[in-house]
Formats: C-alpha cells, sequence, structure tokens
C-alpha cells in the first residue's frame, strides 16, 4: 500500500523539477552561444529595455505630476489668503466709522446741530401718486 507523499517530499520534488527546468534553460542559452545565434536574446533585450523605460518614465511622470500638484495648492492658499485680507480690509474701508473720521479729520464736517436738521413728513402710504390719485377720484364718486 502507497503512502501519500509529505510535505517534505513535495518541496523536493518542486525543486527538483525547477532545477531541472533550469538545465533545460541553461543548456539551449550554451547551444545558442556555440552558434553565435544571438537575434533573440538581442530582441529579447530590446524589448525588456523598452518596457523597463516605459515604467520608469511612468513613475518620473507622476512624481513631477505631484510636484505640480503640491505648488498648485501651495499657490492656492496664498491667493485665498490674500483674499480674505482684501476682504477684511474693503470691509474696513467702507465701514461707517472710518468714513466719519475721514469726514471729521480731512473734509473738516461736523455733526449737525439740531436746528439744521430738517424732518420731512413721511407719506401715509407706499402707493403710487396716480393710484393714491385715482382711489381718491372713486372715493369722492362715491361709488366705493
Amino acid at each position: 500500500m502507497a503512502q501519500a507523499p509529505t510535505f517534505k517530499d513535495q518541496v523536493v520534488s518542486t525543486a527538483n523539477e525547477v532545477v531541472d527546468a533550469g538545465m533545460f534553460w541553461r543548456g539551449n542559452l550554451a547551444k545558442a552561444v556555440r552558434r553565435r545565434d544571438f537575434k533573440g536574446t538581442i530582441w529579447g533585450v530590446a524589448a525588456l529595455a523598452f518596457f523597463l523605460f516605459l515604467y520608469v518614465w511612468q513613475h518620473l511622470q507622476v512624481v513631477k505630476l505631484g510636484y505640480e500638484v503640491q505648488a498648485l495648492k501651495v499657490q492656492k492658499e496664498e491667493l485665498s489668503n490674500q483674499y480674505y485680507y482684501l476682504q477684511y480690509k474693503l470691509h474696513d474701508v467702507d465701514s461707517l466709522a472710518r468714513v466719519e473720521t475721514i469726514a471729521q479729520t480731512q473734509l473738516g464736517m461736523t455733526t449737525p446741530r439740531s436746528d439744521q436738521v430738517v424732518i420731512l413728513k413721511d407719506s401715509e402710504s407706499s402707493t403710487p401718486r396716480w393710484l393714491a390719485a385715482w382711489t381718491g377720484a372713486v372715493k369722492n364718486w362715491g361709488l366705493k
């Protein structure tokens, strides 16, 4: 009765198969060197170099774009800070306290006295005059 192969036996047999495969390839390489037939080898090395070049070029482009993105993020942050600073300055320039200070110091204006202020009567309604005239005429006709 045959026993099932152990793990050790399986590893040893796989290693032997790999070594045998390596000997096969080395034997073909030795024959190619003896015949001085390097055409396949040159094409293989050229293809490998081409793919290696593409791989390295791709990674260099990714790194370059990463630096550009980082520089644009810094520029965006600077512009955002400048925007908020200018908004602050705009509100400072537009503030009534600043306008009053400039009017008093630079333009020599003063706060008006109570006898200089004229208060106008506020209209009783916010309706236009033509509508008020029309409603007044309707009242006079007695239609309402």
